[in-house]
């Protein structure tokens, strides 16, 4: 599978496509976002490709090393596989999943699998409502079956099911329909991740700029008084800046109101200057250490129960200055933390 098609793409996100960005070698020195300290805990996503089918155990062995080393309790694998009608289909359900689990556990690590990957969620949840909403029955179909066909529950690395797609409110919370809809459909797949491994599924959100960050409050309302699972803030911060938190306040508010287990994802990129947030255009490059700095004060007192880094490739694995750089203060960041 080559990286360009994969930025090429139309059923790939701005989040997909990062994993191509730099020359990056997962496996070198290690991470740094979403580290343990003593007020909080989390860890990273992952998204694998087909190159990771060959991966040794040695070879996962010593990139969760490198994490735990870090203060890294978990891991977010973001797909088992992409689904889709492109040549481009995989998964990565036998050998590759069993080596990954089997060292994450050695190491005391938990992993939430995501659930297969449907490579055209981006040009279908933009049709009408009738299409949405028989693409979705298809995906929860899919999902559902795979959930009650493994054993990975049982593994004792399992931490919980990720559902791999990033919900916003333009496209999910702009109509009633929109609304019943996704909220209908997430209940079918958290009722069966709570039948299959009695956890509360995970799913990632975002403000989109075609909304209000009122309606993202509003459509994460309805869903989770019809529905358990634990939303993950992704904070933007990698396209629209820091001020990006003053549009998921509404949400955060809200979310601290009724008390919900939630996560915040920290985006460990920046968008270059002049680059297009759309699919094969995309460009972006490590974040410079002051606005990372920003970032983990505010994730500090966001009062969520885990902060997520995205993501340690290419972002905190490259031999770049900047790489070196980012992982050697975030460090001492860490360790000053664990020392409160």
């Amino acid at each position: 599978m080559s990286p360009k098609s994969h930025i090429t793409s139309n059923g790939l996100s701005r989040r997909d496509w990062l994993r191509f960005s730099g020359a990056a070698a997962l496996g070198g020195a290690m991470i740094l976002a979403g580290c343990k300290t003593t007020q909080m805990t989390g860890g990273s996503f992952l998204q694998p490709w087909q190159e990771h089918m060959d991966w040794t155990n040695a070879r996962w062995r010593n990139v969760l090393s490198g994490m735990k080393d870090l203060g890294c309790d978990s891991l977010f694998l973001q797909w088992v596989g992409i689904e889709g009608e492109s040549l481009d289909k995989w998964d990565a359900r036998g050998r590759m999943l069993q080596r990954l689990m089997d060292e994450a556990a050695k190491l005391g690590m938990g992993v939430h699998i995501g659930l297969p990957y449907n490579e055209n969620w981006w040009a279908v949840i933009a049709q009408s409502d009738a299409d949405v909403a028989n693409y979705l029955q298809n995906i929860a179909a899919n999902s559902i079956a795979y959930m009650r066909s493994v054993t990975w529950p049982k593994h004792p690395a399992f931490a919980g099911w990720y559902i791999p797609y990033e919900l916003e409110q333009y496209d999910f919370g702009r109509s009633q329909a929109r609304l019943e809809m996704v909220a209908g459909w997430l209940k079918q797949l958290s009722d069966v991740a709570i039948e299959t491994s009695g956890r509360e599924p995970s799913v990632s959100t975002y403000y989109s700029v075609m909304g209000t960050p009122e309606q993202l409050a509003t459509m994460w309302s309805y869903i989770l008084d019809r529905v358990i699972l634990r939303p993950m803030i992704q904070d933007g911060v990698g396209v629209h800046g820091m001020k990006n938190y003053a549009n998921l306040e509404p949400l955060h508010q809200m979310l601290l109101k009724r008390g919900a287990n939630f996560d915040l994802i920290v985006e460990l990129f920046e968008m270059k200057q002049g680059a297009a947030n759309v699919v094969g255009e995309f460009d972006a490059q490590t974040a410079g250490l002051e606005r990372l700095r920003s970032q983990w004060n505010v994730a500090q007192a966001y009062g969520s129960k885990r902060v997520v880094a995205f993501a340690l490739e290419p972002w905190a694995s490259q031999d770049t200055a900047e790489g070196v750089q980012l992982r050697n203060v975030w460090k001492s960041t860490m360790r000053a933390q664990q020392r409160q």
